[in-house]
């Protein structure tokens, strides 16, 4: 379990490195669930995101328990993001990964059915899940979050540049995108595998939060 820190640029820069080293393992764990995943029978392309995350969640938890020390994750469903100071529950996290001992620190998994050949998955992806982090919905403070795209199609790569554009053509007060960091693609985080990063602007709460993509094509 990562300890919260208290203060100060140097816990930091700390904290932003301990959970960065659990973002990974938690996409590791995604990328491996994923073809366990799509075997099975509630999942496929007309499914709907619930069904294909409630398979998704079983199947990280199974990915996770078989892993040798298991890590200390708890994968949870629909949970609760609450406003740390009203203590008032304000959305339904997809998947929420509980590593520490501590309330309020935790990582968000948003998760969206995803299209390469037309807008509208694109723009739900980003005004019901990008946008839900810039708002502090989700991930209120936090470093980093993660969103999911079930890819319906055969071109992954094609719905991720659908994402890219929707989300640069989209107002940035509502997304937070910071163009000057842009959409970058990124396959070192899970060797093998290829993620896209952005950086968002919660501006409520003066924070920055990195945003790691994944796009997982269910055939």
């Amino acid at each position: 379990m990562v300890a919260p820190s208290r203060s100060g640029s140097l816990n930091l820069d700390i904290r932003r490195k301990a959970q960065l080293s659990i973002v990974i393992q938690v996409l590791e764990i995604l990328q491996d669930a994923w073809p366990e995943t799509i075997e099975h029978p509630d999942v496929s392309r007309k499914a709907d995101e619930d069904s294909i995350s409630n398979a998704l969640r079983w199947k990280m938890a199974d990915v996770k328990d078989r892993l040798n020390p298991v890590p200390q994750l708890r994968f949870e469903r629909e949970s609760q993001s609450d406003d740390p100071d009203l203590e008032t529950p304000i959305g339904l996290i997809d998947i929420k990964i509980i590593y520490t001992w501590n309330d309020k620190t935790y990582l968000t998994m948003e998760c969206k059915r995803i299209r390469s050949t037309e807008n509208s998955l694109a723009l739900k992806y980003v005004r019901d899940g990008i946008n839900r982090f810039a708002s502090g919905k989700y991930s209120p403070g936090h470093a980093f979050g993660i969103v999911t795209g079930y890819v319906i199609c055969d071109n992954p790569d094609g719905c991720a540049t659908r994402v890219s554009n929707v989300l640069d053509s989209e107002p940035v007060a509502e997304t937070g995108y910071d163009a000057s960091h842009g959409w970058q693609p990124d396959d070192q985080l899970v060797v093998g595998h290829l993620h896209y990063r952005s950086h968002h602007l919660q501006s409520s709460l003066n924070n920055t939060i990195e945003l790691i993509h994944a796009f997982l094509a269910i055939n």
